[in-house]
């Protein structure tokens, strides 16, 4: 059974089709017979039975007179494709794979804007973090044991930090400091490098937001926006993309809202030095 995102995305998109093919003042056997169509295949669609490919989106939109949606109908077309590529690809094969799966991404992006609200995002984890993370997905999940060469995918990935034309903007809650995802050891060595990141490295900006400072948003779920194109979003089911416009732009807009609310440089440096003390119990 897919999870939830999964049938609430398919949800959207049907309940949009028909309230397309509504205002186009259209039965649902008229724009099968208009559309070369079975007249069952409507229904089908309109009830989330049947996900429409592109063609579909787009005879759909033709026949209604409402070709101005396409783009946005078909990006949300692609993105359930992708929940079921990443979805079915974690449960079968590990996290291997699915780490992998981002580095031709990484690649071509040029501007990576992150929130993580209470763990440290992979691109910046130490290994002690990274592996802890990673068997902590693995055991609950249930899914294939490939943890160290999930963890080793995961540390290559870090290799995009030092790509010349690139930009990073990472947004952390203070929960993700104080989380203990390792053992103490570990977590010293994480917050270290974060204390290292929020001076000198002019192609990468790290913040923090406060536990106590008022978000005009709190988003429940970490995002990862890739240049203007696609936002990923982690969920408990697994990890998804978003490429449909109108979507991407509301996530960038959450995260200049969040990134407003952020400290960074001395301010973010004194918030990570009091998590490492009181890890240290001093």
């Amino acid at each position: 059974m897919p999870p939830p995102r999964i049938t609430e995305a398919k949800g959207i998109l049907a309940a949009r089709l028909r309230e397309i093919r509504n205002e186009a003042s259209l039965t649902g056997r008229r724009l099968a017979s208009q559309a070369g169509w079975h007249y069952s295949k409507v229904s089908k669609i309109e009830n989330a039975a049947q996900t429409p490919n592109e063609n579909d989106i787009r005879v759909w939109c033709r026949v209604c007179d409402a070709e101005e949606y396409v783009v946005d109908l078909i990006a949300a077309v692609r993105n359930i494709d992708s929940m079921y590529t990443e979805w079915r690809r974690l449960l079968s094969t590990g996290l291997r794979h699915v780490q992998e799966s981002f580095q031709p991404l990484y690649h071509d992006t040029q501007q990576f804007r992150v929130f993580q609200h209470s763990a440290v995002p992979g691109l910046l984890q130490t290994p002690g973090y990274a592996r802890a993370h990673l068997r902590a997905i693995i055991d609950f999940r249930g899914i294939p044991d490939d943890l160290d060469a999930a963890v080793a995918a995961r540390l290559a990935q870090q290799e995009v930090l030092a790509a010349g034309g690139k930009r990073f903007m990472f947004i952390l809650g203070e929960q993700a400091l104080r989380t203990p995802v390792c053992e103490a050891g570990g977590m010293a060595a994480q917050l270290e490098r974060l204390a290292g990141l929020t001076a000198n490295t002019p192609q990468l900006s790290l913040g923090v937001i406060p536990a106590t400072a008022r978000t005009p948003i709190m988003p429940p779920e970490n995002f990862w926006i890739y240049d203007d194109s696609q936002v990923r979003v982690d969920t408990i089911p697994g990890q998804f993309r978003i490429k449909t416009p109108s979507d991407v732009a509301l996530y960038e807009k959450a995260f200049a809202r969040l990134s407003a609310a952020a400290v960074y440089g001395q301010a973010a440096r004194d918030l990570i030095q009091a998590s490492a003390r009181r890890l240290r119990g001093t």
